[in-house]
């Protein structure tokens, strides 16, 4: 006798002449006596030389008295098996029993991604050529100075006009656009539970920009530059040194100011007053400049540094006699929680978050301060004037909300924050995240439908639908997708749900800003029909045509049968 009897399926065994055991439910296909890895599931070798059992199912497979006495046995633990949040990724096509991932990734859980491509919203992107990478740049950058050069041209030409400008109107819906794609964003990089199609990766990569997160700027040029490569620590020293280096660069300015005014005081300079005017026009813009940078960068900020957190660090057993452990960071499992570099990155992290709890406040007493100045007058008109000629900064963060709700945008802040925080500290997958982003979720779209703080109704609704597609795409994301034969079909149903979802919202303003165009295209050529008409009215009279004082002497129903006779 050279082998014992073959076992069943779904059984295996661990010695040539042993017995079966009943297969593992979870990730491990039973066949031929020997154990392989289910597609969509990862185990790591790292404690178990994966060549002994190799020449162990090799040993197994010879039927005849030849075979090595020395491989009879595997008596090695088994290393733990772990489903992968995103499974498409573990194919196990190639070797199925140390497993492999799918082209374009690499690592625990095939979640990094290989030389050659890069991430965005936790896919992998082929990188691009650099000519493409370049005009791809400079047609951003063009589309920004264009968009910044008629921004300030319009505010210049519409500064002294009672009616909001058009830079209030595009800062206000671009305020709403960036606080539903900063949390929508950070949504997606842990959302495992939808397998998108080739076609809406894309769509993700694109809508990315939206995020405003500066750290992203560095993905596509790491294909180029190595040393440009993002790594948690990176994202959080470039997060972190911003908003630093904008309040140095302010505070410097101040200083610098009244440094100059001090020794124009002392030298008895006779522009004194002029002086002091610019500085303080100079220090109005340099705030405005400062506030805008820091509330654009505040959620990204905020995401980086609750990532280094401790509790966003996960725990594996690397065998499955649970003798090896490792911690690793969620948001990159390339990075062990125990290392000294890392201890010393989280307590950066937490001595951060003063920043977190810092910016709003400080902003909120700003607020608070220069609140009672700009709304003493009571009639409309003296209000809408002195809301023309607030400061810059407390028209960024107040113009689009009734006088009442000046402390609104803090709110905002507050609820951009905490619908992240959860989910970047313990994933989308912990049942706490999506209770609690649940309830968040709720009770801000009751608070904004109840309160309606906005002025315009069109940001009104267009607010309300950001708050609803949040919600509903963590309602859509948190419903568990059966395995089953109908589970793509599902899964498809979902991923086109999401993307009607967030593409709504700036669907909703370029619609709004084609409707306008076309309705002032068409008042246009109907205001030049209208004149045509009545300057052909207005001609000779010999020639049977009537003047213009019969014209506004007539009745609009005396005016029809000339106008029609004519």
């Amino acid at each position: 006798m050279f082998r014992a009897c073959f076992c069943q399926e779904d059984y295996y065994r661990r010695e040539r002449f042993g017995a079966c055991h009943l297969c593992p439910d979870v990730g491990m296909n039973c066949s031929n006596d020997y154990v392989t890895l289910k597609s969509g599931y990862y185990w790591n070798w790292s404690y178990t030389d994966v060549n002994i059992y190799k020449k162990f199912i090799l040993n197994l497979q010879t039927f005849k008295d030849s075979y090595d006495n020395h491989t009879v046995n595997f008596t090695e633990p088994f290393p733990m098996v772990y489903e992968c949040p995103t499974r498409f990724k573990c194919v196990n096509d190639i070797d199925n029993i140390e497993g492999n991932c799918a082209k374009g990734y690499s690592g625990w859980m095939c979640t990094a991604c290989q030389d050659g491509f890069f991430p965005v919203l936790g896919y992998c992107h082929r990188c691009p050529k650099f000519w493409v990478f370049l005009v791809e740049v400079v047609g951003i950058l063009c589309l920004c100075v264009c968009f910044a050069l008629y921004l300030t041209y319009s505010y210049r030409r519409e500064a002294s006009s009672d009616d909001r400008s058009i830079v209030d109107i595009a800062l206000s819906r671009g305020k709403i656009l960036l606080g539903f794609y900063q949390i929508v964003g950070e949504f997606w990089d842990s959302l495992y539970t939808v397998h998108w199609s080739y076609a809406l990766k894309n769509v993700s990569e694109w809508l990315r920009l939206l995020e405003f997160n500066f750290s992203t700027i560095l993905i596509k040029p790491s294909c180029f530059i190595g040393l440009l490569t993002l790594t948690p620590y990176t994202e959080f020293i470039i997060g972190i040194s911003i908003p630093f280096l904008v309040l140095f660069i302010t505070a410097a300015v101040y200083l610098l100011g009244h440094w100059i005014i001090l020794r124009s005081r002392l030298a008895g300079a006779s522009d004194l007053t002029q002086r002091e005017s610019r500085l303080r026009e100079i220090k109005d813009k340099l705030l405005t400049v400062t506030v805008l940078i820091l509330f654009v960068t505040y959620t990204s900020t905020c995401n980086v540094t609750f990532a280094l957190f401790g509790p966003a660090c996960e725990n594996f057993s690397l065998n499955e006699n649970k003798t090896h452990n490792v911690s690793l960071l969620r948001s990159d499992y390339s990075i062990d929680c125990n290392t000294a570099t890392h201890r010393r990155y989280e307590i950066a992290s937490y001595t951060a978050s003063a920043y977190v709890i810092g910016f709003p406040a400080a902003l909120l007493y700003l607020l608070w301060k220069n609140f009672s100045v700009n709304i003493q007058t009571s009639d409309t008109t003296s209000r809408s004037r002195n809301r023309t000629n607030r400061q810059w900064w407390f028209r960024f963060l107040c113009e689009n909300y009734k006088d009442r709700f000046w402390f609104w945008e803090i709110i905002e802040l507050v609820r951009k924050m905490s619908q992240t925080f959860l989910v970047i500290l313990f994933g989308w997958s912990s049942s706490l995240s999506i209770t609690v982003s649940l309830i968040l979720a709720v009770i801000f779209l009751c608070l904004h439908t109840s309160y309606s703080p906005m002025r315009d109704k069109f940001e009104h609704y267009l607010q309300l639908a950001s708050l609803w597609a949040i919600f509903l795409n963590m309602l859509v994301a948190s419903v568990p997708i059966p395995n089953t034969s109908d589970s793509v079909y599902l899964q498809t149903g979902m991923t086109i749900v999401l993307i009607l979802l967030n593409l709504s919202v700036v669907s909703i303003v370029i619609g709004k800003v084609f409707f306008n165009l076309v309705k002032f295209i068409y008042k246009s050529c109907s205001c030049s029909c209208v004149s045509s008409v009545f300057s052909r009215m207005c001609g000779n009279h010999n020639d049977g045509s009537y003047s213009a004082s019969e014209i506004e002497d007539s009745s609009p129903t005396e005016l029809t049968p000339l106008v029609q006779e004519r």
